[in-house]
């Protein structure tokens, strides 16, 4: 990204993940991002009005509540191969569970909705996001299903006009990046320029984007 987009690029590796200390919660993942984007925010090395969040899977569902938290301090949202929550991820990866546990969009009695202690709801989180949002899906991800990508999609543009949506037919869920080739990173530098144009100055800095994934080390 740093060498595709001229960008800066700030990576965030929760508590619980990678070397980070501590356990994850959806809590306190939340706020670790909170704490990442007002570090930037204090910056004076970088543009800080054209803070970009990027959240990849996970990342994505921290990334709409960070963006949906800061809405006149986040420039836009990147959403890339995120589920509409984990309510509904466990009824896929545990479909004898589908009928007792799911999202605000599932059916049934959701009876063990109530033992999920970090729910993730995206799907909810979208609807209240008023920055830009772009949706990168790609198509042969074996881990959350493609159509969750476009139910968040037709979610956040119920509520938000400046809404992309781009798939990609080969890419899986960690390398969308990579099979995408120059289109994925020709629709990621159209949205930036539209939604966090460089200012032409002398002294102007590169876009800043959080990069919220759920493997960042």
């Amino acid at each position: 990204m740093m060498q595709r987009l001229q960008c800066n690029v700030f990576m965030l590796s929760y508590r619980g993940y990678g070397e980070s200390e501590g356990y994850p919660s959806q809590s306190g993942i939340t706020n670790d991002a909170q704490a990442a984007l007002d570090h930037l925010l204090q910056r004076k090395d970088i543009d800080t009005s054209r803070i970009v969040i990027f959240g990849r899977s996970l990342g994505g569902a921290v990334g709409a509540v960070l963006a949906k938290n800061n809405p006149d301090k986040v420039s836009a949202l990147i959403l890339e191969n995120t589920f509409t929550s984990i309510l509904d991820m466990a009824g896929i990866m545990l479909p004898f569970l589908r009928w007792f546990i799911g999202g605000s969009s599932a059916k049934g009695p959701k009876l063990l909705n109530c033992v999920v202690r970090s729910p993730w709801s995206t799907l909810d989180v979208v609807a209240e996001v008023k920055q830009p949002i772009l949706f990168l899906s790609g198509l042969q991800d074996e881990l959350v299903p493609p159509s969750h990508m476009r139910i968040l999609y037709d979610k956040a543009v119920e509520h938000n006009r400046n809404c992309r949506f781009a798939d990609f037919p080969s890419g899986m869920h960690m390398d969308t990046w990579i099979s995408g080739g120059d289109c994925y990173w020709r629709t990621i530098e159209l949205f930036l320029d539209q939604y966090a144009p460089q200012v032409q100055s002398s002294d102007a800095s590169c876009t800043s984007e959080i990069a919220d994934d759920d493997k960042a080390a």
